[in-house]
Parts: structure tokens; C-alpha cells; sequence
């Protein structure tokens, strides 16, 4: 089918839009087809329908397809659309023109289609807002007061978009969580360029529930029904609303005013600043609104929040709350049941799986609070955990695809595809190689294999420019941020103003990922029948492995995370697991002990990060003797989070005080626990 592209009769930066057709229905299924350049939401006669827009490159664009029969009625019909065009790239997007596209389909017969008919509009209620990260872009500001504007045609649009069929299924979306009121009272204004700085400075004097609602808190709070706060005093009154768990999804409120009065509205994942951290280094989770006088509904599905809690701040000195919550959004995973025969280990898997799945959505997300970006790395640790935990395999390979199509002139990923950043991080591109091959390994599909091969050998290309006397180089420019994990001396250099460079030579960890990759990548050229390059990656390989030997730091009896000349420097546990996985078996045993010991026995290494246990742990799962130990370790580690009132695991085990203020509660590469227990597979009942 031909799509008509169509947009307003102008192109904004960072815009709202709404398009409206009317259609006959007389019965029978019916789906939409559809795609935008960034984010969608289809209502139909008035009811939410569906939203979404996989992320994507031009030469793939992307349509979904919504069943939306039970929305429908005999006879004539009113479809609105409501989009956002994001006019500037960044980590969660590639930029494209603006535009929307669609068509109702019904028996094979379509009932309406986007074309120069279509009705359009700006949507008024959204104004320009600030930036609420660098990975997620531009926020807005919403206003209930705002004219509507007046209807008129669209045009239609070229983008040269190549359209095919989304790769993944559609995201959930849940019923209501609805949020409990956890703290209230009356607030001064004490300055903020932002409206997330003013509500992270403001004064708060607290009230109790009682005195502010005449309501017994224990019986009402929770909206079982609306709650009017009242109180005279400061600038106005504050909320703060408590999911009671770490959440993802879109933001729905009604809230009744007696007059024309303007709040701030920002969320987080913590109280320890007494209210929701709104604003930390530059990031702002908060926005203004202006409500009218009466009912204000709130009910908003083109921009996914993630957190726990909200803080509001009306100006007025009486508001009425008839609800307030977050409708939750879930990938359709299957969730096998689990019991390992220990009460702390289900829980701790049960929230380990449920990160995973918070962390997933159109793409897996690092975090779905501070950056919903996809990174190679924790993607390649979100896959691995999610063979066990939902036995997912398209998934995976929708997200390895869109590295793929993401690839730059050097042969390495952006950062976050789909974007153009101008960074990129060259581990994270040897763990997408590795993420292809232990796909393969989970559920091999050998046409796959045969589709990304194009993009894996441009992938190796690049580090084999980059390599000599057997092993890979730091490499060099503004482009290039040398990063392999959060822990002193492995950072690199291009964040931290050169304060802490990475050193000059040879990358120890790059030459361990590209000998797997070689190494396994060559088994699967020859399964695919190309054995050409099946031989040039055994002999890189076999390169590779005998300079990875030459890191071994016989004094320290652990291998030197990078080597310049005779000189070798950095001892890092993430290191040696990463030697010991990609050369299981392989290394000189008295080498591979030592360097194994060196992940359990007291030493002056510096520490692996929750972003790299999993390969410390396939390390020492190698050795039955071991392998108690490593759960003792999940334990330990992860009962600390939950005993801290955790309901998502965190990026790092200091939590929020970690990145200045800015670590995130949750976070796909911190449910490693599924992969230990779903290999270890202790009592386990399936």
C-alpha cells in the first residue's frame, strides 16, 4: 500500500500537531496502520486507542499496525491524531522531516487514508519547554487555557522514508496505577531558571492530610474519591504522589480550580531531598502549566515518564484532586514462572525481571527515568538476561538490527542509535558483535545471521584498522570516547574534559571482545556458508589471542588493562573476567587462576561495576567450586536494595548519590541476577 505523508502547512522545531479524519464504518475488524517521524497517539471517537513509533532510521521507516475495532461504531466515525515532532537529533533520535502517516483498513477495504483532505492543527495546549536531559531532548510546558485553533487541510509531505513493517509488537498500555498522596503543605518560590531548579529550591512547610483535607488519612487517601486541599499561606500548596513502586508510562491526572491559576509539575525516584529531585547537573523532570477554572484532565501519551514519585505545586489556596496516576506501559514479554526454593532469591528475581521489563519498550533503555536510550552494551546484558527471563529472541534482533541500520562512515555505532551524535563509545560496538553471536547461540536464525553479516564486517573492518601486533588500540579523536565501565581509570577521556585520559597504546579489554567476536563470529560465517571470511576472522582471531597474553602483568599475576610499549598499567577486576570469558579454557592455566582469584580473594584491584558483574560471574560459573559463591554474592548484593525499599534495581550500588546526584534507581544492566539464577538453576520449578 502507498502512503501519503502529510504535516502541517508548516515545519517547527520541536512541534505538536493534531489530524483529523471522519470515516463510515459498517461493521467488522478493523486496524490502523501508521507511522511519524518521532511519536504518535490515535484516538478514536474520543478514547485513547493506541500510540507509539518504533524508533528509526529513514531507509526503514517503521509502520504499526493497532487493531481498533472496539473502539468503533456503525456509521460515522471521527479518527484524531495527535503527534510530536522532535526537529533536533539526539540520543533517542535520528532527525527527520516532519511528518505522519496512516490508513483504516476493514475487510481489505480502506476506510480512510492521510492525504490532502486530512484536517490538521496545532495543538495548542503545548508550549516549548526546557531540556529535561541531553539523551531525551526537549520537554514542554502544557496550558488548559489555550485556544484551540481553527481546522484547515494539511499538506502533504516527502520524506523519502522507506516504509516496512515494525519489527517488534506493540507496547501496553496498562490500566491506571493510581498514586497515594505521601506529603502536603504550603510552598514559597525561592528563584530557578527552570521550572524544575524553582521546585527543587522552593520552600516547603508541611501540613498534615487531616488539616489541609479534614479527611482521615488511612481511609481516603489513594483517590478512592477526590481530595480538596485547602490552606492559606505562602505562594500555594504543594503535593507529592507516591506510585509505591518504580514506574513507566504516561502521566493522568483531573484536577478542579476555582480559578484561572498557573503550578509546576515535576517527578523523580527518591525523596531524599525530602520532595522528588527534580533537578540535578542540568536536568530538569518538571514542567509548568497554566489550568483554567473548573476541570482540568490531564491525560497525556506522546511523552513516557519513568519514575515513582510527583511533586505539584498550584498556585491557589484550594485545589481539588480527583485523581491522580500514571497509565503503565509494558512490552508484551512472557514471563515463565519461577521458584528457586528461597524466598529472597524469588524476590530478588522478581524485581530484577521486573527492571528488565521497565527498561524495554519500542527498544530496550539504559533507564527509564534519566535517558531511555539504547546503548550496546547494557542492551547486550538486557538480551543475555532476557533469554531465561522471557525467552524473547525477535526482540533482541529488532534492537541488533537497528544497530546495524545505525552504522557510521567508520564502521562503528553512534552512541545511542538511532542518532547522530557524534560519539561513540568502540566497546560498546565489540559487545554488539558479541550480542549477535549469543543470539545465535540462545536461537539461532540463520537468516539473521546472513542480514547483519554486512554490517558486522564493516564493524570488524574498523577495529582491524585499529590494530596492530596483535591487538587493538585506544583510539584517537573527539569522536572517540574510550568508556568501558564506571570504575576509576575506565571511564576514558571524553567526558571528563581530559582530567583522567585514557592511556595511549593498546586496550586490553577491546583486544579480549574482538578475539571472541573473531572467534565466534567465524563459526557462524561458516554456518552461513561463508567461509571467505570465515578463515580472515580465525586468523585475526588467532592474532588477537596472542596479544592478549602479552597484558598479563606477571608481577601483579593479573592482566594490565592497557600496555604502551613495556609498560603496562590498570588493574581492574572488569579486566580479568573480561579476558577469562572471552578466552574460556583457552588462557595458560597458572594465567587464568591467578587472574580468578583475583575476582573473590581480597586485592587491591579496582572493583567490577554492577555494568560488568555479569561477565565476572560467567567467569567464575566456570568453576563448579565457585558457583555457590557467586550466589551467596547476588544475595549480598542485591538484598542491600531491597532491604532500602528497592522496587527496581539500581545503576550502581551507591544508588542516587552516585554521578553527583544523579544515579538511577533503575536500570537494565543491574538484573543480572536473572542470568545467574537462570543458569545456575537452583530448586528451580518452571
Amino acid at each position: 500500500m502507498e502512503y501519503k505523508y502529510i504535516w502541517l502547512k508548516t515545519e517547527e522545531k520541536d512541534s505538536y500537531a493534531e489530524f483529523k479524519d471522519v470515516f463510515n464504518y459498517a461493521g467488522g475488524g478493523a486496524e490502523i496502520k501508521i507511522t511519524a517521524d518521532y511519536k504518535y497517539a490515535v484516538f478514536v471517537n474520543g478514547a485513547f486507542a493506541a500510540n507509539g513509533q518504533f524508533a528509526d532510521v529513514p531507509s526503514r521507516k517503521a509502520f504499526s499496525s493497532h487493531d481498533i475495532t472496539k473502539f468503533l461504531k456503525e456509521g460515522e466515525n471521527t479518527l484524531l491524531i495527535k503527534a510530536y515532532h522532535m526537529g533536533e537529533g539526539h540520543f533517542q533520535c535520528f532527525p527527520m522531516p516532519a511528518s505522519v502517516a496512516y490508513a483504516v483498513i476493514s475487510g481489505g477495504k480502506t476506510l480512510v487514508r492521510s492525504g490532502e483532505k486530512t484536517l490538521c492543527r496545532k495543538e495548542a495546549h503545548y508550549l516549548s519547554g526546557d531540556i529535561l536531559t541531553g539523551q531525551i531532548g526537549e520537554w514542554y510546558n502544557y496550558t488548559f487555557t489555550a485556544k484551540e485553533l481553527p481546522w484547515e487541510p494539511c499538506r502533504e509531505v516527502f520524506p523519502g522514508f522507506t516504509p516496512c513493517d515494525k519489527p517488534v509488537k506493540n507496547t501496553a498500555v496498562k490500566g491506571m496505577t493510581m498514586a497515594e498522596v505521601t506529603a502536603q503543605g504550603t510552598f514559597i518560590l525561592n528563584g530557578g531558571e527552570t521550572s524544575a531548579l524553582k521546585m527543587q529550591r522552593a520552600y516547603l512547610s508541611s501540613r498534615h492530610f487531616n488539616e489541609m483535607t479534614g479527611q482521615d488519612k488511612t481511609e481516603h487517601n489513594g483517590f478512592i474519591h477526590p481530595l480538596t486541599f485547602s490552606e492559606q499561606g505562602g505562594d500555594g500548596i504543594y503535593m507529592v504522589f507516591d506510585l509505591k513502586k518504580e514506574c513507566a508510562g504516561y502521566l493522568d491526572f483531573s484536577l478542579e480550580c476555582e480559578k484561572e491559576t498557573s503550578a509546576l509539575l515535576g517527578w523523580g525516584e527518591h525523596l531524599t531531598d525530602l520532595r522528588p529531585r527534580t533537578y540535578r547537573g542540568g536536568r530538569n523532570f518538571g514542567f509548568s502549566i497554566k489550568f483554567k477554572a473548573g476541570e482540568n484532565v490531564f491525560s497525556e501519551y506522546l511523552r513516557r515518564i519513568g519514575g515513582r514519585y510527583f511533586i505539584l505545586f498550584v498556585h491557589a489556596d484550594k485545589v481539588k484532586i480527583n485523581y491522580f496516576g500514571l497509565h503503565k506501559e509494558l512490552y508484551p514479554f512472557n514471563k515463565p514462572a519461577k521458584d528457586f526454593g528461597d524466598g529472597l532469591l524469588n524476590e530478588i528475581y522478581k524485581t530484577a525481571r521486573r527492571t528488565l521489563e521497565l527498561c524495554a519498550h519500542e527498544h530496550y533503555e539504559d533507564c527509564p527515568w534519566r535517558e531511555q536510550a539504547l546503548y550496546g552494551m547494557d542492551s547486550r546484558n538486557q538480551m543475555l538476561f532476557g533469554y531465561g527471563a522471557f525467552h524473547e529472541y525477535e526482540y533482541p534482533r529488532a534492537n541488533l538490527k537497528m544497530f546495524a541500520a545505525s552504522i557510521e562512515e567508520d564502521g562503528l555505532f553512534p552512541i545511542c542509535p538511532p542518532s547522530v551524535s557524534g560519539l561513540t563509545i568502540p566497546s560498546f560496538s565489540a559487545y554488539w558483535l558479541w550480542a549477535v553471536c549469543e543470539n545465535a547461540a540462545a536461537d539461532f536464525n540463520a537468516g539473521f545471521i546472513k542480514e547483519i553479516m554486512p554490517a558486522a564486517k564493516r564493524v570488524f573492518a574498523a577495529f582491524m584498522k585499529n590494530s596492530d601486533n596483535g591487538a587493538v588500540k585506544v583510539f584517537e579523536g573527539e569522536r572517540y570516547w574510550n568508556f568501558h565501565e564506571w570504575s576509576a581509570g575506565l571511564t576514558g577521556a571524553r567526558f571528563d574534559g581530559g582530567n583522567n585520559p585514557a592511556p595511549k597504546g593498546y586496550d586490553g579489554n577491546l583486544t579480549a571482545l574482538l578475539y571472541r567476536a573473531a572467534r565466534d563470529f567465524a563459526v557462524l560465517s561458516e554456518k552461513i556458508g561463508d567461509g571467505e571470511f570465515a578463515v580472515k576472522l580465525k586468523e585475526f582471531a588467532e592474532s588477537l589471542f596472542g596479544g592478549m597474553l602479552e597484558f598479563y602483568d606477571e608481577k601483579a599475576g593479573v592482566f594490565a588493562s592497557y600496555r604502551e610499549g613495556d609498560k603496562k598499567s590498570g588493574h581492574h577486576q572488569l579486566t580479568q573476567a573480561v579476558f577469562l570469558t572471552a578466552a574460556a579454557g583457552r588462557l595458560p592455566s597458572e594465567m587464568a587462576e591467578s587472574a580468578r582469584k583475583s575476582l573473590y580473594e581480597p586485592n587491591d584491584l579496582v572493583p567490577v561495576t554492577l555494568a560488568g558483574l555479569q561477565l565476572k560471574y560467567a567467569a567464575m560459573l566456570e568453576k563448579e567450586e565457585l558457583k555457590s559463591f557467586v550466589l551467596e554474592d547476588v544475595k549480598e548484593r542485591f538484598k542491600k536494595m531491597l532491604f532500602s525499599g528497592a522496587t527496581s534495581f539500581w545503576e550502581t550500588e551507591k544508588g542516587e548519590e552516585d554521578f553527583d546526584g544523579a544515579g538511577s534507581l533503575c536500570h537494565g544492566w543491574s538484573a543480572v541476577a536473572c542470568y545467574v539464577l537462570d543458569n545456575l538453576c537452583v530448586n528451580v520449578k518452571k
